[in-house]
């Protein structure tokens, strides 16, 4: 569920920071941080969303869909 959620999120709302993201999905970033944190790299990894990297710390700084097909439109407007 939290795969569908940030990605929905990330279609419907654009770029966003991890920490802005997860309290989008109206939890504590403070507690579901790193949770979210490892599904969203995962999700990176199969090229479902992106990341810009900090130039300095090369840590991820905004996260963000990559060209979302039509049916991940459909269940963004469905899960939004």
């Amino acid at each position: 569920m939290i795969r569908v959620a940030a990605r929905s999120i990330l279609i419907q709302q654009g770029p966003m920071t991890g920490s802005d993201l997860v309290r989008t999905m109206g939890l504590d970033p403070k507690r579901h941080k790193g949770t979210v944190h490892a599904v969203l790299v995962d999700l990176e990894t199969q090229r479902s969303i992106g990341a810009t990297r900090n130039d300095k710390t090369g840590k991820r700084d905004l996260w963000f869909s990559i060209a979302p097909r039509k049916r991940d439109r459909l269940m963004a407007a469905i899960v939004g």
